[in-house]
């Protein structure tokens, strides 16, 4: 008799212990200003977004999401920053942020959703919008979410 691996997995419930997030967990993600967004020139569904981090403007920043405009302060990934759930993948495994073609514009970077931060358990809920009190350039951290 013969069993899958998958099989036996799906008999045994999780043991993972989940751990209250910490600063170390979103080194290279920062606080940015949203200056400018413009559409992709080669895709109807994506935008092409300016930043201000404080000491300087990061651009471009290719994003898919819709529910951010001019003036809202957003979650800035910067190459090198550990992204907790690949939204991309069916199994949403962690990675290391860096620059990316997308649709011939190399991204600076990801504006994040709380999913992508290990805040959320549901993908699809859009960017993380920051407080008018968060300043651009600042570590973020949780408590900085509206």
């Amino acid at each position: 008799m013969s069993i899958s691996f998958s099989w036996l997995k799906g008999l045994f419930k999780s043991t993972a212990v989940s751990k209250a997030p910490n600063s170390t967990d979103y080194l290279n993600i920062v606080c940015a200003k949203v200056l400018d967004v413009q559409k992709h020139p080669n895709a109807d569904r994506l935008r092409v977004v300016k930043l201000d981090i404080g000491s300087k403007v990061v651009e471009p920043i290719v994003c898919g999401a819709f529910n951010f405009g001019v003036n809202d302060l957003v979650a800035l990934a910067l190459p090198g920053a550990k992204i907790a759930q690949n939204i991309h993948s069916e199994t949403h495994e962690p990675f290391v942020l860096e620059k990316a073609k997308i649709r011939g514009v190399e991204s600076q970077g990801m504006i994040c959703a709380g999913f992508e931060l290990g805040l959320s358990k549901e993908p699809g809920e859009g960017i993380l919008l920051l407080k008018d009190s968060a300043v651009p350039g600042s570590q973020f951290t949780p408590q900085m979410i509206k």
